[in-house]
């Protein structure tokens, strides 16, 4: 039985086939990959995004009705950071995934994998109102290198980071944001802008190429400068982008991570392992309508019962695990949205708990069931 497998204090299998190396790592056996936890465990990274007491303020209003909950349930932060990483450790989640309260990481009986998220170039972009950042710009390489140096310089010894995300759903070509790809986007730019002269010269497949090779080139760069003991984890795709964009994510990452609202993910997953580097799901999630939630704003399919959702899930992540590049999956997300809608409207259930912090008993029995097996469905992916 899997229970009887000894394990590292980090939830890794400690069956003695890879050594400790002091920080989380990357490797393969048998043909599969794996992360490799500081002991030495074979680990997988299990997670939950946005794991936070704060979590999702209605927009237009200060009110933050999941804090305002859990504030009369636990009677402060510290409690249920507590009663939040206990539970997770029970489900058998190992990771906190983006945008958590990573305090949460050391509140429990076990410690917890975090994973930020340094939105290194999307930040120059933002500064400079941008849709996609200008990484021809000269600036932009001083800009990630010093981001770098201000995230990840000081925690280059935190052995509880798996590694950073680079950034999040960028605009690699057509989606939800608008039908220009990237080469479409930089022409419609200043003319003297330097992505605009650099896509003036260039054809679509070759531009699109260039842009990657630069963006992963320099922020891969930058990240081991500030930090050589962490990995590189990618920039969590949204969509399946150009396979010039995975091919770079594969030669500068040291894992190709992206986001797969779908219900099943071999064919997303597939397509990333084209890198020839691990793979990380870091958003997937299913919502149901008997939330009495509207699910009316927000990714990913929508099915009718708290049972359907939670086969949903053991179908997902089983399917995940047998495909040998896999190393981890994060859920999205800890809590549900509120009914008003967050920051930007999305109103969904999407949580492992209510809005009132009551748990989805059916989705997260499931959730344990998947992640206690996990190790030992990964490890026959090759076969």
């Amino acid at each position: 039985m899997l229970a009887q497998v000894p394990r590292t204090r980090w939830g890794g299998i400690a069956d003695g086939h890879f050594r400790p190396g002091g920080y989380f790592r990357v490797g393969q056996r048998d043909g599969v990959f794996w992360l490799i936890d500081p002991e030495g465990g074979r680990f997988l990274s299990k997670g939950v995004n946005t794991v936070r007491f704060d979590q999702d303020q209605i927009q237009n209003s200060e009110r933050i009705p999941y804090a305002e909950a859990c504030r009369r349930k636990y009677g402060g932060q510290d409690a249920w950071r507590r009663a939040a990483a206990a539970r997770l450790a029970s489900w058998g989640f190992n990771t906190l995934g983006s945008w958590s309260d990573e305090a949460v990481a050391s509140a429990g009986p076990a410690p917890l994998a975090v994973t930020p998220n340094l939105d290194l170039g999307m930040s120059f972009a933002w500064d400079r109102k941008q849709d996609f950042p200008d990484v021809f710009d000269p600036e932009f390489d001083a800009h990630v290198r010093r981001r770098a140096r201000e995230l990840c310089g000081a925690r280059q010894g935190d052995k509880s980071v798996i590694g950073w995300f680079i950034d999040n759903e960028m605009r690699w070509g057509p989606d939800w944001r608008g039908p220009d790809d990237l080469h479409a986007l930089f022409l419609k730019r200043p003319t003297a802008s330097p992505g605009r002269r650099t896509a003036a010269a260039a054809d679509r497949e070759t531009f699109t190429a260039q842009v990657a090779e630069r963006y992963f080139a320099l922020t891969a760069a930058a990240i081991k400068a500030a930090d050589p003991n962490h990995l590189v984890l990618g920039c969590r795709f949204a969509l399946v982008p150009p396979p010039a964009a995975i091919e770079a994510a594969g030669r500068h990452a040291d894992v190709v991570s992206f986001n797969c609202y779908e219900f099943d993910p071999v064919g997303a997953i597939e397509a990333y392992a084209a890198a020839g580097k691990p793979c990380l799901i870091g958003e997937f999630s299913f919502r149901s309508a008997d939330s009495g939630l509207p699910n009316t704003n927000g990714a990913g399919p929508k099915v009718v019962t708290q049972g359907e959702r939670a086969a949903c899930f053991r179908r997902y992540a089983g399917a995940a695990l047998r495909k040998p590049s896999l190393v981890g999956y994060h859920w999205f997300e800890h809590a549900d949205q509120p009914v008003e809608g967050r920051f930007d409207g999305e109103n969904s259930n999407f949580g492992t708990v209510t809005i009132e912090d009551d748990i989805y008993d059916e989705l997260t029995r499931a959730m344990t069931a998947v992640n206690a097996e996990a190790e030992n469905v990964h490890a026959g992916a090759a076969s």
